[in-house]
């Protein structure tokens, strides 16, 4: 919502609870500008994939437009899931112990890269792997940069961003999860070198191709 412009935002927040969305003259008549500014910024928006339209047939005259908003546009918002994370997580280590709480994120880790293997296949190679985790990461928000190791069996991947970093803090045994994912997409070695949560600068995962590969 930061990088929107002001009126882009309010169009947003407008839409929001009108599930049957709204014309440009409806939206124009609620920001209290001209057609044409309005247009433009519904263009942008919708650019940005955070609007989509339907045509509705009247009896006579051209189809009127509506612009609704759309998941992309919804997912703009911000949302607080971590106070939930933290009551699940809490929950699992009073139930499960530390041990059991790490041992629950590794099974955890097995079943999402059991979700991804049509996306990352045992069959591409390690640099195809690694790029396509890496990809994968920034989908979910990570900012991720893959990097050369300090060997050529050796692989890096930084990521800048944690995603559930005041979760983690309280909860550490989450970065298993991170961990065991990579290994289990990646089928290699994967360490922890450093970690935002843990006070680190960024998300270090150095990973070690297999031999032979």
């Amino acid at each position: 919502m930061k990088n929107l412009h002001d009126n882009q935002r309010k169009i947003l927040e407008h839409l929001l609870s009108r599930h049957d969305g709204a014309s440009l003259d409806e939206l124009a008549a609620h920001l209290g500008v001209t057609r044409t500014t309005v247009q433009q910024h519904v263009l942008k928006l919708i650019d940005l994939g955070y609007l989509s339209y339907s045509d509705e047939k009247g009896s006579v005259g051209r189809p009127r437009r509506r612009y609704l908003i759309s998941d992309e546009g919804i997912n703009v918002f911000p949302k607080k899931y971590s106070w939930l994370a933290n009551a699940i997580l809490a929950q699992l280590a009073q139930k499960l112990g530390p041990g059991g709480s790490k041992a629950f994120m590794k099974e955890l880790a097995v079943v999402v890269a059991d979700s991804l293997e049509g996306q990352v296949g045992a069959a591409d190679s390690p640099t195809l792997r690694l790029k396509r985790i890496t990809a994968l990461m920034n989908d979910l928000g990570y900012r991720a940069v893959q990097k050369q190791g300090d060997t050529p069996r050796e692989a890096v991947i930084e990521a800048v961003n944690c995603v559930y970093h005041s979760v983690a803090k309280v909860h550490p045994e989450l970065c298993q999860f991170d961990v065991s994912l990579i290994e289990k997409v990646s089928g290699m070695d994967v360490r922890l070198e450093s970690c935002i949560a843990k006070g680190g600068s960024v998300c270090r995962f150095c990973i070690t191709k297999n031999p032979g590969e």
